[in-house]
Formats: structure tokens, sequence, C-alpha cells
């Protein structure tokens, strides 16, 4: 059974089973993605990933309930810092304590209201904003015994993404290069999904890559750097939905072993393999992290000032 949390009355709410009732909570990210793809592009794959699992739900564990939260919007740490960027046009994010702070407390709400089973859909995979779900995702369990699953923060999911990039050929793996934004894998996903928000121009849109992480880190770097890294001219929908089945098989997979009782705290995260990359801590999470205490220092100014 599916229900939507926005359309149900409190006494529908207390009804529901606990021990049988997962809340899925999706994510998104205004977050530029280049001159051919939408700012939401990583809410439209969050939304169509929650579809997914929750006919998953629906298939594996009949008897059970999806509880589906309105989406929230936004996200923190846009890829636009990979070059040093905190302003760019389509980016539109939230400090990653905010975004840690806004699961944390629907966590407690949650927790408080006697909720077992979590599961955070969120297709976005900055280091921060992984992290901060998380570690929402450990306090729920440390305060309230239940079960949080940040799903894309799970290295087999995303494995199951890397996985379908495998058949390339060596002329396309070397043209797409080190592809970290927005890059052909990205313009193929959406034009299986929602090709009508591809511009069509990605068709002759110049490789931006590099052939090592530092490479494509660097390439982010110039003022006229278009926002994606990678060969978007090489995207074809038969692609997207390769990627896509393997994706969206394998977040299914993991979703359905925490239901079974496997705990995803022994599962590898893909924040402690970014955060032990020295490339990525100088490059992004330290920049990133200093951004933002220093934003946070300013509201708080503000805020003393205005109310001393």
């Amino acid at each position: 059974m599916v229900r939507r949390i926005v359309d149900l009355n409190t006494d529908q709410i207390r009804a529901l089973d606990r021990s049988t009732t997962v809340v899925f909570l999706t994510g998104g990210m205004l977050e530029e993605h280049g001159p051919y793809l939408p700012a939401f592009t990583d809410g439209f794959l969050s939304d169509r990933l929650t579809q997914e699992l929750v006919q998953s739900l629906a298939a594996e564990k009949p008897d059970w309930t999806a509880l589906v939260f309105p989406q929230i919007p936004f996200g923190a740490s846009g890829s636009n810092e990979l070059g040093g960027k905190f302003v760019f046009p389509g980016t539109y994010a939230v400090r990653p304590s905010t975004l840690r702070a806004v699961f944390m407390d629907l966590a407690t709400e949650l927790g408080e209201q006697g909720f077992r089973w979590i599961v955070v859909v969120h297709v976005h995979g900055a280091p921060l904003h992984i992290r901060a779900i998380d570690d929402a995702s450990d306090y729920f369990h440390d305060a309230y015994g239940g079960r949080m699953v940040n799903l894309w923060g799970l290295v087999p999911v995303l494995a199951g993404w890397g996985g379908a990039l495998a058949g390339l050929t060596d002329d396309e793996k070397k043209e797409e290069g080190v592809s970290l934004h927005g890059g052909m894998d990205e313009h193929s996903l959406m034009l299986y999904l929602q090709a009508d928000l591809v511009a069509p121009a990605y068709k002759t849109a110049p490789a931006v890559t590099g052939t090592t992480l530092q490479e494509s880190f660097d390439a982010a770097k110039p003022a006229s750097w278009p926002g994606y890294l990678g060969s978007p001219r090489l995207a074809t929908a038969s692609l997207g939905q390769r990627i896509w089945e393997s994706f969206a098989a394998v977040a299914s997979e993991q979703m359905l072993r925490m239901l079974d009782g496997a705990d995803p705290a022994a599962v590898q995260r893909y924040a402690d393999l970014l955060e032990k990359n020295p490339i990525y801590q100088e490059g992004w999470i330290k920049p990133a992290a200093a951004h933002d205490e220093q934003l946070e220092a300013k509201e708080k100014e503000w805020l003393r000032k205005k109310r001393p």
C-alpha cells in the first residue's frame, strides 16, 4: 500500500503499523548542470528512483506500507564547487549543516512518533552533502533504534551506476575522461527519463574533462567553465536506460536488505572514500567546509545585530 503523508489525517497516521511502514524522504537539488540539462536534474532522478523503490516494496513486501513525504527540493554543495566556484547560475544550495539539521529534525519527529524505517533518496554526490545525510541516519539509529538509510551514500548503489558504463569503447572512455558532473552519464539518464528537458545542442557539446581526477578538478577552475565535466555529445537514451536499470535494481536490493534486518551502517560508505582522497579533501571538502562556516558566521552576525 502506498500512502502520501500529505493526504492523511491524525487518526490515519496513528493507525499506521510502525513495524511495517517505510517512510520515504525524497531529496532534490537545485544545481547547475551546464547549458544542456535542467538545474533540478538530481531532483528528477531522486523522484523517479523513489517511485521505483515504492514499486519494489509493493512487489516484495505487499503487506507493508510506503509512506511518501513531499519532495525536499534542496541539497548542499553544488558541483560548481569542484572548481572553487561558490556562486553559479542554476545552483541554489543550502549549507551542509543546514541540510543535516533538516534531516535530523525529521528523524526526531519520526522517531518520537515511533516510526522504525526511513529511506532517504537523494541522488547528489557532493561529499559534505552525503555526509550530512549519513549523520542524520546514524542519529536516528542511535537515538531511536530504528533504521534510516541514505541509499546514494552506499558504495554498492553507486557501483550499480558505474557498472553500466563498463561497455563503453576505448574511444568513448578517452573522450569522456574522468567525468565528475553532468557528463555523458547524466545526459544519457535524462535522455531516457525526461528527454524534453535536454537542450538539443548537447549533440555538438565540446568535451571538458581530464585524464586524471586532478585534471578534471583543474578543468572546472577557469571562469569559462560551462558547468559540466565529460562529453555530453556521447549521451544516448539507450545508455541512460542501462544505467538506470542497473542503478535502480541495486538501490532496491539495498533497501530490501535493510528491511530484512541488515545494518546499512555495515555497508561501505561513499563519503568515507571521498574523505580519504586527498584531491577531494583539498579541492572540495575543506574549501566547502570553510565556506559553510563563513556563511554561518555571517548570518549569525546579522541576527546578533538585528536582535541584540
